[in-house]
């Protein structure tokens, strides 16, 4: 089937070149071999394939760490019913232990220098120390 346009001008060249490049591609065109087809195939079901197993790791992964933080015995902390007073000390404060002068039954006594038992102290770990005389 001519177009209109053939009738007028049937020697344009630029059609002619199309026309010449159109006969030559199809001349050279091949089906794509079957192997290469199938190859492409397996390859994209292996993909699907690893896709799938990841999803699945996680959603599996996922709901582990769910059901471990909802069976968790773990105590939720409990909260104050009333501010604390401003006389308490505050939870960072802490106080040394009074010093003893006794002994704990069983344990050697050390007396300081001088011979003076009152410069001895036992600490609560049971061990003994002794200060310095005063001046």
């Amino acid at each position: 089937m001519l177009d209109p346009q053939d009738a007028q001008d049937p020697q344009d060249p630029l059609r002619e070149m199309f026309r010449q490049a159109a006969a030559s591609g199809q001349a050279r065109a091949r089906a794509v071999p079957v192997a290469r087809i199938a190859e492409r195939a397996r390859r994209a079901h292996r993909r699907r394939v690893a896709v799938a197993a990841g999803a699945a790791c996680l959603i599996l992964a996922g709901g582990g760490v769910t059901a471990a933080a909802l069976l968790s015995d773990a105590p939720t902390p409990v909260v104050p019913a009333v501010s604390p007073s401003a006389d308490a000390p505050s939870p960072g404060e802490t106080t040394s232990p009074p010093t003893s002068t006794s002994t704990a039954p069983g344990s050697p006594t050390q007396e300081g220098p001088g011979g003076d038992p009152a410069a001895t102290t036992t600490q609560p770990s049971g061990r003994t120390t002794t200060s310095p005389p005063p001046p």
